[in-house]
């Protein structure tokens, strides 16, 4: 049976039977790849039969301290080695490798809390301390709370949080502690990231128009590159399949054949079918063919198609030719 086990699952037995204070002074003799490898091993073990154990110490000549039939490993007993064994910062490396959860998480909390009374709470917080907070909240939360905010920061929050990439561990908790404490008295290491230009994106995409378009503007002033990326990632070519037929009809007027198959090429069996239902049937028998026959496309050469459509879409909806849907079910003409 022994022979069967790679090295770093014999070495995770033997860790496991020699207890947590042996392995503790192994660890820290051991390379951070090294610690992984044997981690995972112990992660995949969730029990070792007793016979195994004592053919694999054999192996170490070490005599089986403990008469346990199984030896138990698992999430929690490698979580608790590792906060025993390493440093902070390195045992959220290992445990981040092994997608292990490390701990609470900030602002978890919030998902509970109505976005109006979040603003109440955070009127008088910096710009800077709202970004990092929106940007752990679920999108349509984070929506709801920007409309809670005073006109006059929703845009400088956004892009605050449009730059934000990485903040350190504590940091965040310590933010989280004292919201935390603010919610009690009214009732009511590694960088992780939580902003970037796709959160403001995600955001932007549940308010309704006027706050878009406030923001937006906002934003532009400042940044005419940054409300560029923003708006190129609010409304992405699958989102097309979210049309009526009649918005589909009016795209297709401004789109060719030709632009139109090269951006098909990537897309979903569900928006091909939904283009092909609004064009003739000829038309579409065509391109279905072209597709069939067509070699490999340079995927720039896709997302270029693709782009320029979303820029058609985007340019029908400012005339009012089409509508998208907006927010909680609005929709805008």
């Amino acid at each position: 049976m022994s022979n069967q086990l790679t090295g770093p699952h014999k070495t995770a037995i033997v860790l496991l039977a020699l207890g947590e204070k042996f392995t503790t002074e192994v660890f820290k003799r051991m390379e951070r790849n090294e610690i992984a490898e044997v981690s995972k091993a112990m992660l995949d073990m969730e029990s070792v039969p007793k016979e195994t154990v004592e053919e694999v110490l054999k192996e170490y000549n070490e005599t089986l301290a403990y008469g346990h039939e199984m030896l138990m490993g698992g999430p929690e007993q490698v979580k608790r080695i590792l906060t025993r064994s390493l440093d902070g910062d390195t045992a959220k490396y290992i445990m981040d490798m092994l997608d292990l959860d490390s701990g609470p998480q900030p602002f978890q909390e919030l998902e509970n809390v109505s976005p109006r009374i979040l603003a109440q709470i955070l009127r008088n917080e910096h710009p800077q301390t709202l970004a990092l907070i929106l940007g752990h909240l679920h999108p349509d939360q984070a929506a709801e709370l920007i409309q809670n905010l005073p006109a006059g920061v929703r845009a400088e929050v956004l892009m605050r949080l449009a730059k934000l990439e990485a903040v350190a561990e504590d940091m965040l908790m310590e933010v989280d502690k004292v919201l935390q404490n603010q919610l009690i008295a009214m009732g009511g290491k590694e960088g992780k990231k939580v902003g970037g230009v796709g959160s403001v994106a995600e955001i932007l995409n549940a308010v309704d128009r006027a706050t878009e378009e406030e923001v937006l503007s906002e934003i532009e002033e400042e940044s005419s590159q940054m409300a560029e990326e923003i708006r190129n990632l609010m409304f992405v070519f699958e989102d097309i399949k979210a049309l009526d037929d009649r918005a589909i009809r009016e795209l297709l007027k401004e789109v060719s054949n030709e632009e139109l198959t090269t951006a098909l090429k990537g897309a979903s069996d569900e928006l091909k079918d939904k283009f092909f239902r609004n064009l003739s049937e000829r038309a579409a028998n065509m391109i279905r063919e072209d597709l069939e026959i067509m070699g490999p496309v340079k995927l720039s050469e896709v997302e270029g198609a693709q782009q320029s459509i979303v820029r058609v879409v985007r340019r029908l909806e400012g005339e009012g030719r089409i509508m998208i849907s907006r927010g909680a079910g609005d929709v805008f003409i």
